[in-house]
Parts: C-alpha cells; sequence; structure tokens
C-alpha cells in the first residue's frame, strides 16, 4: 500500500537507544521528522503498536509508539514521558537544518563578463559611485565597488533598476527588477 504524503519532512541522522518495556534494547538511527512523526532504520524492527522508550542523542529521553513498519525502517510517533512531541519536533528540526543548511538559490541564467565592465549605480540618496562588472545575466549582476550597500537596497546599475540580493567580497550581487532579455545578453552588453 502506497501512502501519500503531504507534510514537510526533514531529513535528520542521529543514533537512538530504543528500549522494549522489559529492558531489551537495540539500535537504530533516525532517518526523518515530520509533524506526524520520526522514520527510524534498525535491524532490529519492533512491532507495530509497540510502545518503546527511546534516547535520541542531541534531543533526549521519550516514551515512543511505533505507528509503521517496514523491512529496515519503522515510523513512530512521541507519546510523552521526558520530552514532549513539540520538543522533540523543535530539537530534531533544527539539527535537521544543521546538518543539511539550505542550499543556496539555484542560477538559471548563464553569466557572462561583457567588454565593457565599468558602470555607474547609483543609490537612493541621489549620489552614485563607479562599479566594475564581476558578472552578468539576465536576471542580474556582480559588482565589485567600495560604497558599502545594503541586502535590499534599491539601487540603478547603468540604466537598469536593481535591489541588492546578496554581499560578495568587495562589492554586491543584485537582481534586476525587470529581466533583460537572455537572448541578448553577452560579451557586448552595455548596462
Amino acid at each position: 500500500m502506497t501512502e501519500r504524503r503531504t507534510i514537510p519532512r526533514h531529513a535528520i541522522i542521529l543514533p537512538a537507544l530504543c528500549w522494549h518495556a522489559d529492558g531489551s534494547e537495540f539500535h537504530a538511527v533516525t532517518v526523518d521528522i515530520s509533524g506526524e512523526g520520526i522514520c527510524m532504520r534498525s535491524a532490529t524492527i519492533p512491532a507495530l503498536d509497540a510502545q518503546l522508550g527511546c534516547s535520541i542523542r542531541g534531543v533526549g529521553s521519550m516514551e515512543i509508539r511505533v505507528v509503521r513498519t517496514g523491512a529496515a525502517d519503522f515510523a513512530v510517533r512521541v507519546m510523552g514521558r521526558g520530552a514532549t512531541p513539540g520538543e522533540v519536533v523543535r530539537s530534531l528540526v533544527g539539527l535537521a537544518r544543521l546538518q543539511a543548511p539550505p542550499s543556496e538559490d539555484v542560477r538559471v541564467s548563464r553569466r557572462v563578463v561583457p567588454n565593457r565592465r565599468t558602470v555607474q549605480v547609483a543609490l537612493a540618496d541621489g549620489t552614485s559611485a563607479a562599479a566594475r562588472i564581476v558578472n552578468l545575466s539576465a536576471s542580474g549582476v556582480a559588482l565589485q565597488l567600495d560604497v558599502p550597500m545594503e541586502v535590499g537596497q534599491m539601487i540603478v546599475v547603468g540604466r537598469h533598476r536593481a535591489k541588492v540580493a546578496r554581499r560578495i567580497d568587495g562589492g554586491v550581487g543584485a537582481a534586476f527588477l525587470v529581466p533583460l532579455d537572455d537572448a541578448t545578453v553577452g560579451e557586448n552588453t552595455v548596462l
């Protein structure tokens, strides 16, 4: 039976020690966490609906109930005693983000280095500064300049309005408010 999951899952790999009411123990490793529970892998698969104790490194001890079993994994829900379900989820999601930080935005426009690399950048206060183009795409431009700028600041690069999207060594990356035509961006592009 295939089940369709709509709740976001966060990958997390942490060692866990699980135990039955009779005191027998087995080791497991967390796979992921969601609002529905925790998926774990183990050589020992407990019975469906089994009530277990569990200690996950960095999170603490808790009481869990097995809600799904597979050939090499099982899913549990936190039942109480020890850390509350909300505390467990918050701890595991925080640890998951440390293990797999969000990836940077994927760039879809090709980057070029134009022949004419100097450009004037106008600031909101009416001042302007000379800048050097590091690279350019239909969606934005990387600039080297001596003027400090903040992320989110509105600027005009040559004749094109843009918003500072990130800081880079010695300058900024800015996204054009109206992207250029990708087919026309090349070495001869003049901003």
